[in-house]
Parts: structure tokens; C-alpha cells; sequence
């Protein structure tokens, strides 16, 4: 193999280990702001229900008050009934405050109701406070976490940066704007060995004498299907090695 291609080789293996680690410091910024968003759509939950706690009680006590006028009415309906002598008038005023006692007891049957809303909104409440403590915690740890190992892989990266620049010392300005021409419309995969005729990227037949062209090593080559750059892997075991770390 050439010198020159044998750095290709190489530079692929170490630009696929540089798009994991890029991929991985674009990923948990993502993870976290996910977490980040529960907690606020928890906390956004948490706001309403406390917001119809607070309508819940305003009712109550509006539904209270207007109990209470009630009683004071049928209070003072009940003073006027015994100053009344004539026997319609008295029949109609103990109509009038039947009437108001079913109003009062409609209004207290609904405090009653309203408190019972109240209770199971105290109670939804608590057990939101729970959830928002829990994930808050989650949110915490996640930070420190994600804080180290994006420390963690900016170094990697910074390492891995500094051997891809040597790397790219060994290659031609115009093989590297091919290679990376290539890589850019190949998934990342601008490099594929052949093997008994076949270019493993595309999984097609290359020309016979281009096939016999490749193992001399003499020149670069391209597939004449899917245009990546080929080289001849005749080590079994090289081979593996590269069809387990895809070339497709």
C-alpha cells in the first residue's frame, strides 16, 4: 500500500473516532436541556395547580359569605314573621323563608364540595412538590455529570485534533480535498478496501484490471460506483478488523 493512502486509511479511522466524540459533546447538552425542560413543565404543572388551589379558596370564601347573608336574612325574615297578624301574610313569609333555608343549604353543600377540591388539590400539590424535589436532584447530578464528560471529551478531542493534523502532513493538498470531498457525501466513509473484486463500501463489482491495478499499489484508485477512495486489504484479519468497524 502507499505510504500516502496508508495515512488516508488512518486519518478516516481517527475522523470516525473524531465525529463519535463530536457527536457525544453535541449529545449531552441535548440530555440535559431534555431533563431541564421536565423540570420546567413539572414546575409550569405545579404553578396551575397551586393557581387552582387559590381560585378553589377564593370560592369558598365568597361561597362562605354569601352563607352568611343568607343566615341573615332568614334571620330577620324570621323576626318580621312574628310581628305579622294576617294568616296569608304568614304563610307567605314561611314560604319565603323555606325558600332562602334551601338557597343557604345549597351554598353550604357547596362549601362542603369546594372543600373536598381543596383537599385533593393539597394533596396533588404535596405529591408535585415530591416530583419537582425529585427531578431538581436528577437535574443536579445530570449537570455535574455532563460538566465532567464534556471536560472529559473536549481533551479527547484536543488530543485527537493535534494527531489528525500530523496525519494530514503525509497527504497531498489534492488527495486531501479529494478525501474529504468524498467523506462529506459518503457518510463519513471516503476510504473502502476491496475484497475478492468487491468494493466494500458499495458492495460492487470493480473492474477486473482495476482490481489487479489495486493490488500492485502503485496509484490511487476510486470506485467506479460509488467514487471512494479503494485500497486492497489482503490480511484476513485486517479485513475483519475493518468490515466490524463498518466502511459502509
Amino acid at each position: 500500500m502507499l505510504p500516502e493512502l496508508k495515512r488516508l486509511v488512518d486519518l478516516q479511522e481517527l475522523d470516525k473516532v473524531i465525529r463519535e466524540v463530536t457527536q457525544g459533546l453535541e449529545r449531552l447538552p441535548e440530555e440535559l436541556r431534555a431533563e431541564n425542560a421536565a423540570l420546567e413543565k413539572m414546575q409550569a404543572e405545579h404553578d396551575s395547580q397551586s393557581q387552582e388551589l387559590e381560585n378553589l379558596k377564593k370560592q369558598r370564601q365568597e361561597t362562605e359569605k354569601e352563607v352568611a347573608e343568607m343566615e341573615s336574612g332568614i334571620k330577620k325574615s324570621r323576626q318580621r314573621l312574628m310581628e305579622i297578624k294576617s294568616n296569608i301574610e304568614y304563610k307567605a313569609m314561611l314560604k319565603e323563608i323555606a325558600f332562602k333555608e334551601d338557597q343557604r343549604d345549597q351554598k353550604e353543600t357547596r362549601v362542603l364540595e369546594l372543600l373536598e377540591l381543596m383537599g385533593a388539590q393539597n394533596q396533588a400539590i404535596a405529591e408535585q412538590d415530591q416530583r419537582l424535589k425529585e427531578q431538581r436532584q436528577v437535574v443536579a447530578s445530570r449537570s455535574s455529570e455532563v460538566e465532567v464528560q464534556v471536560a472529559k471529551l473536549k481533551g479527547e478531542l484536543a488530543v485527537l485534533e493535534k494527531q489528525r493534523k500530523e496525519l494530514r502532513k503525509g497527504v497531498s493538498a489534492p488527495l486531501l480535498k479529494r478525501y474529504e470531498f468524498i467523506r462529506l457525501r459518503r457518510n463519513g466513509t471516503a476510504i473502502a478496501p476491496v475484497h475478492e473484486g468487491v468494493c466494500l463500501g458499495c458492495h460492487m463489482n470493480i473492474l477486473p484490471q482495476q482490481f489487479i491495478d489495486l493490488q500492485k499499489g502503485q496509484e490511487i484508485l476510486q470506485c467506479p460506483h460509488c467514487q471512494r477512495i479503494l485500497y486492497w486489504q489482503d490480511d484476513e484479519e485486517a479485513l475483519e478488523a475493518a468490515l466490524s468497524r463498518g466502511v459502509s
